[in-house]
């Protein structure tokens, strides 16, 4: 079991790119958050916590290009505490794997990149390519959910397109008469 947690402070270490079981990187950085207060007319510091965050594969990459010492950054992830014992010292680490990572809007302005590996070579989006390639797929498919329609009147009861009207499907034939229009 893990705890998810979301943090948002400042990177405290520059990013440090490496290279694990020889092709998954992985970046690492120091994330500091501090509580601020409303207090007597004015802002006040709070306790601030120290993360370890470690990020891997196509994140790290985004992360190690784009992130700074300084920068402030939201990081959601998975939460560990660990104890350890070195060199005759012991103490607590709190680490986060990070699973989304970016800058914080609150204080400044970043521009978005597509990473040009996220889309197939016809420009759709990694993912959605055909299931069957080979055009093995019998039968008429319905465009709009993919559903592989039979012949005969079944086909028929597929919904008209309706541009923004409800329109209810009884049955397997036409559209009833009830129709309603979303609010």
């Amino acid at each position: 079991m893990s705890d998810l947690i979301a943090v948002t402070g400042n990177i405290t270490s520059s990013p440090t790119r490496h290279d694990i079981a020889g092709n998954v990187s992985m970046v690492t950085f120091g994330v500091a958050s501090t509580e601020r207060r409303w207090e007597n007319g004015s802002w006040s510091d709070g306790h601030t916590n120290f993360y370890n965050v470690s990020v891997f594969r196509s994140l790290a990459e985004h992360a190690f290009a784009s992130l700074g010492k300084g920068q402030r950054v939201i990081v959601a992830g998975k939460l560990r505490v660990r104890r350890w014992e070195a060199n005759g010292r012991s103490g607590t680490s709190v680490d986060l794997e990070a699973t989304s990572l970016g800058p914080d809007l609150m204080f400044g302005v970043a521009s978005f990149v597509k990473d040009a590996r996220a889309t197939a070579d016809d420009g759709r989006p990694r993912g959605t390519e055909d299931w069957a390639p080979d055009g093995s797929v019998e039968g008429p498919v319905d465009g709009s959910t993919g559903e592989i329609l039979s012949s005969g009147s079944e086909a028929d009861a597929v919904a008209p397109e309706t541009h923004g009207e409800l329109v209810t499907v009884s049955g397997w034939g036409a559209p009833s008469e009830q129709t309603s229009t979303p609010f």
